[in-house]
């Protein structure tokens, strides 16, 4: 295993669990490609290990977010590791950054509860060494009106090494949606390690859509991390367009009935651009569902990786739980790895996978064609065709048009 230099584990707040999580990490490093869930994805060009650590505050110019707020939002904005919350909020809605909720007595949120940076050397290592974070809290039996838009930029005149946190409570009864945009608005490389924790408790739902935008000479691994209590519902909703390399691991916990829970993501590299997408489903209780329909558009030299995998334990019989995966390669030179699993470990449950991944169907190219559509017009109608089932899963229209766009801007790169 590769480690990193010794650098000073974070000391303001949280100091107890910052050591711990830097000792865990001092001993297993990070994972390579022959550990067996990064076979396919080797994140060690991308470390940046002789990078500095960003942690000074930045000067704040919110009008350099305008071109990312989606219109009827609640904007929170994050400039590299500085935190911009609206000075009014909604009744029932708390957001404090994590830095100034220690200092007020208020760090009340078990951090790494869900993220447990045991089970994972990149959570370890964001544990020691975040600087700050947000804290979302909505109270029971609140309706938001309006989504929640966290917007995160990196914009700076150096390379760097980042570690976003997050951490949000759904109460029971309530419903809320999180827009997330992930930006990249220089030109140099930086390595993001991102961690977010989740529950959402009886009763609740939580809809979450993630917009990623970071610049080609990103590398970035994130880890979403969610449990869902007693009829909770939640959808996460993933669209990756930048970043050089990019590890998204999502990780579900349905730790009581009637829990469900849906992903949908559509991935679009393109020339040298890596994308992998890790999903682990815990069905712990019986009746519960989820889904995961994983779609991947790949043009240039561009790699893709797909590992979902439903774990149904012992106690979870009426589980229904299905995988779905498609990819559609532009390029003869993009390569595309799909490895859907199923561990079962209880009798009465509904269980599927399935993944397909193949090239434009000619003979459909010809047909439009043959109708007075240019080969490249022909091409564009069939991946927008294949992209917008995953597309259309997103309900905020506003958020739909704003997807639709950048990808259509991808496309014409790609077909073009």
């Amino acid at each position: 295993m590769n480690q990193t230099q010794a650098i000073p584990y974070r000391q303001s707040f949280l100091r107890q669990q910052a050591q711990e999580a830097w000792n865990y990490f001092r001993k297993t490093g990070y994972p390579s490609s022959r550990d067996e869930n990064w076979r396919f994805s080797n994140p060690t060009p991308w470390l940046l290990k002789s990078a500095s650590l960003v942690a000074e505050k930045e000067e704040f110019i919110p009008e350099e977010f305008s071109a990312y707020i989606i219109p009827d939002t609640i904007p929170i904005l994050i400039l590299n590791d500085t935190i911009s919350i609206p000075s009014e909020l909604p009744e029932g809605i708390q957001i404090m950054d994590m830095e100034k909720a220690d200092s007020e007595h208020l760090m009340h949120f078990p951090l790494g509860s869900i993220a447990d940076f045991h089970t994972s050397s990149f959570s370890a290592e964001n544990m020691a060494f975040f600087q700050n974070g947000i804290l979302i809290n909505i109270s029971e039996n609140t309706v938001l009106e309006k989504p929640l838009q966290l917007i995160h930029s990196i914009k700076r005149n150096k390379d760097s090494r980042i570690y976003p946190r997050v951490y949000v409570n759904v109460r029971a009864n309530s419903q809320i949606e999180i827009l997330q945009t992930e930006a990249g608005d220089d030109d140099h490389h930086h390595f993001i390690n991102s961690v977010a924790e989740v529950i959402v408790y009886e009763n609740a739902q939580l809809k979450w859509t993630l917009i990623q935008e970071r610049n080609i000479k990103t590398g970035q691994i994130n880890s979403f991390n969610i449990e869902l209590k007693q009829n909770a519902v939640a959808i996460y909703n993933t669209f990756e367009f930048g970043g050089g390399f990019i590890r998204r691991d999502i990780h579900a916990f349905l730790q009581s009935t009637g829990g469900d829970f849906e992903i949908n993501s559509l991935f679009v590299p393109r020339a040298k651009q890596h994308m992998d997408i890790f999903s682990r489903v815990h069905h712990e209780s019986a009746s519960c569902s989820s889904r995961q329909l994983v779609k991947g558009v790949m043009g240039g030299s561009s790699r893709g990786v797909f590992r979902g995998i439903a774990h149904v334990y012992n106690e979870a019989n009426k589980t229904d739980a299905r995988q779905t995966n498609h990819n559609l390669l532009l390029s003869p030179k993009a390569r595309m790895n799909s490895i859907p699993q199923l561990e079962i470990y209880a009798n009465d449950v509904k269980c599927s996978h399935g993944s397909t991944t193949g090239q434009i169907d000619e003979e459909a190219v010809f047909y439009l064609r043959s109708r007075g559509i240019s080969r490249m017009e022909a091409m564009e109608l069939m991946v927008k065709g294949f992209a917008n089932e995953v597309v259309d899963k997103v309900e905020n229209n506003k958020l739909k048009t704003y997807i639709q766009k950048v990808l259509a801007e991808k496309m014409e790169e790609m077909i073009s």
